[in-house]
């Protein structure tokens, strides 16, 4: 069955695209030193955001009767990606987020002020684990080697991409679902399509899941002199000036939202190793702006253990107040115990076979006393099975 034709759809979009009404064409400059923004406003505005909740709504698998964009839930592909993410929504939720939840409200949530800054180095696209352990962060920073990507036009695609593009990210959210981690092969291989070419659609997937309301998109671009472009979410052409790191801020309100204010998602692309963090160091500036931070690290490759990322490991351990991570994140024995209280989670089981050489004798010797480890109730990371994973949850004393 194909894609029903919506020329007077397709036609009501161009004009108000084009009139300014719906997605008004712009470009700001500001400060490097901006660290958020106050809730959009206004007529437009309130359209947008309407847009960005459909749209993020149909990624997601969830049948919205009164979207103009409904008539492509009648599309057999889509339909069969609905079924296949509730199904492993549900799965996923009470195998892992349910427990997760609980875990944190008892052992992290009190050790959190209200409104604090998440950072998330070597995220990929996953803001749902974040999201989960600290619903109630006022600003959430990832970064990745991912490109950003864009959202679709689904209207104005045709049925060979659009059918192209829930096969794909499928299979890029199988691995997540399943596992508790993204395999970047696979992840890569799933945005090598035209219309799921980034990340965006996978940080919408789960704003929508997790019944988010989105307020604004907008892709940024941070030039090297630490000025940045704003361009809205729905625009063409997001290359951005050379040399600039691109990133997308999206503003949303949730049931974890503190004071019911917004809440910003920012992802940047960005290589972490010390060649590039040294030359941009307008873009640590602005980092140390939201700090100090609580980090997460999961599934990171053990990237921290090579001295070619001793800076961004350094930049962790002087910006944190709280650090949370499974043994793939800082090694042990960087953790100066006079500045940290560390308390232990669950078993280490050691890395997988990939990463034999980063096996942390000090870590098992912690683990092997059984002195105040406490139970973790869910895998996470590369451990994803209850009863082999581990958590380090360092608070600076």
């Amino acid at each position: 069955m194909g894609i029903p034709r919506r020329n007077f759809l397709q036609q009501s979009l161009i004009f108000l695209i084009f009139s300014g009404f719906l997605f008004p064409s712009y470009t700001l400059c500001l400060s490097g030193s901006e660290t958020g923004g106050d809730t959009p406003q206004g007529k437009e505005l309130v359209e947008r955001q309407a847009s960005y909740e459909q749209y993020a709504a149909l990624i997601a698998g969830i049948r919205t009767p009164k979207s103009m964009l409904a008539p492509l839930e009648s599309s057999p592909v889509w339909a069969e990606s609905a079924n296949s993410f509730d199904h492993h929504w549900e799965k996923f939720d009470k195998m892992q987020l349910a427990p997760m939840k609980e875990w944190a409200a008892r052992e992290l949530a009190r050790s959190m002020s209200s409104g604090f800054t998440v950072f998330y180095p070597f995220s990929g696209p996953d803001f749902i684990d974040p999201y989960t352990l600290f619903p109630g962060a006022g600003t959430y920073i990832l970064i990745a080697l991912e490109p950003i990507g864009g959202i679709p036009d689904f209207p104005a695609i045709s049925q060979k991409d659009f059918d192209s593009f829930f096969a794909d990210i499928q299979k890029s959210l199988h691995d997540l679902l399943n596992i508790d981690y993204f395999v970047s092969a696979h992840m890569h291989i799933g945005m090598e399509s035209k219309e799921l070419n980034g990340v965006l659609p996978f940080l919408l997937f789960f704003m929508a899941r997790e019944k988010a309301r989105i307020l604004e998109v907008e892709y940024w671009f941070m030039e090297p002199d630490g000025t940045i472009q704003k361009v809205p979410g729905f625009e063409s052409g997001k290359t951005g000036p050379k040399g600039a790191i691109p990133g997308v801020r999206i503003l949303f309100e949730s049931a974890g939202s503190p004071g019911n204010q917004p809440q910003t998602l920012y992802y940047f692309r960005l290589n972490l190793y010390n060649s590039t963090f040294r030359r941009n160091s307008h873009f640590i500036t602005f980092l140390q702006n939201f700090g100090p931070f609580v980090t997460l690290m999961k599934s990171a490759s053990y990237v921290m253990f090579e001295p070619k990322a001793s800076m961004v490991r350094k930049f962790v351990l002087d910006q944190s107040s709280y650090v949370l991570q499974e043994d793939s994140g800082i090694p042990l024995r960087c953790f100066d115990p006079s500045v940290w209280a560390l308390q232990f989670y669950g078993t280490y089981s050691g890395p997988l076979s990939t990463f034999k050489e980063d096996y942390q004798a000090d870590l098992a010797k912690i683990y092997q006393t059984g002195r105040d480890i406490k139970p973790l109730p869910f895998g996470i990371g590369y451990r994803f099975q209850v009863d082999t994973a581990n958590l380090l949850f360092a608070t600076r004393k």
